[in-house]
């Protein structure tokens, strides 16, 4: 009876933890249909440098677009997909920062994010120095949740 008892408080917490967190993959290319969004396997292949940024919310991902100067996005649902939305960010451009302008980016970020300082929130968005002007010379940028 403990094992089925101690089975339930992982289901329980890996189930918070999953409410908890959302992942936003953004992925950018030069040929776009909603069908490559039908299937992880799929998706993974059309969009080989796709970065994972792990948030809160949506509303976190509405503060980190603003604070990359990306005032509004429309949400578009998908269905019967792998995924459950994504937003359009193509007639923006994303940032191309130099390693001073992200850590300025970055120490903004936590003070208003209120996240923890550390190397995983770092990373989470060290593709914005490294992707961002390979990314804006392609037709289309998207974030895929």
């Amino acid at each position: 009876m403990g094992q089925k008892s101690e089975k339930k408080s992982y289901v329980y917490i890996l189930n918070t933890i999953k409410k908890t967190i959302m992942e936003f993959h953004f992925i950018a290319c030069d040929q776009f249909t909603i069908g490559t969004l039908d299937d992880v396997e799929e998706f993974v292949a059309n969009y080989p440098d796709f970065q994972t940024v792990v948030l809160a919310d949506e509303n976190e991902l509405i503060m980190l677009l603003k604070l990359i100067k990306i005032p509004e996005i429309v949400t578009h649902d998908l269905n019967n997909s792998e995924f459950s939305k994504f937003w359009d960010l193509s007639r923006f451009m994303l940032p191309e920062l130099d390693n001073q302008q992200f850590d300025k980016f970055y120490e903004t970020w936590i003070q208003k994010s209120h996240r923890e300082n550390n190397m995983d929130e770092y990373g989470n968005f060290i593709f914005l120095q490294g992707l961002s002007t390979k990314w804006n010379k392609l037709k289309y940028r998207l974030i895929v949740r």
